[in-house]
């Protein structure tokens, strides 16, 4: 039995003799830690935390036409987008999406819920609107399940004011 013992748990023969465990620093633990970058897990191009950027797609890249991108919120989640020029109409037909308008430098003008009827009378004022402000496309991003993720969403890409 005691073979058997020493077979499952290895380490207690040798475990030190001090029962006290190693007091923790709380003043250590409060600490938030320091990143400077991190790298992606798809190899992508260094993420730096708090900054929104544009990640577009490698897999689209060959393509002379682009229909799809992705851009990396300041939490450094991925989100995948559809573009749109700023005056396409398919853009505001979608319902339950979260619309980024983007300036031709590409940096997020605005940020909105198209909201779950997409009603067009305030869907084309926003257009118009982040049109006169600078914007030549609109990325659509389907993938928001719910009211929720889509407010998590838009929070994460929203522009700093």
């Amino acid at each position: 039995m005691a073979a058997l013992a020493r077979a499952r748990f290895p380490f207690d023969r040798n475990r030190s003799t001090d029962k006290m465990p190693r007091q923790l620093n709380l003043l250590e633990a409060l600490q938030p830690a320091k990143v400077e970058r991190i790298v992606s897990p798809f190899g992508d191009d260094e993420v730096v935390p708090g900054q929104v950027r544009e990640m577009p797609l490698r897999a689209t890249a060959h393509l002379a036409e682009r229909r799809f991108t992705a851009w990396r919120g300041r939490s450094g989640r991925r989100y995948v987008a559809s573009v749109f020029a700023v005056q396409d109409g398919h853009a505001l037909g979608f319902s339950d999406v979260v619309l980024l308008a983007v300036s031709p430098d590409r940096k997020i003008v605005a940020a909105r819920d198209s909201g779950p009827f997409g009603i067009d009378a305030a869907l084309t004022r926003w257009r118009d609107a982040v049109a006169m402000a600078g914007a030549s496309e609109i990325h659509v991003h389907l993938l928001a399940e719910d009211s929720a993720s889509r407010r998590a969403a838009l929070l994460d890409l929203m522009p700093e004011a």
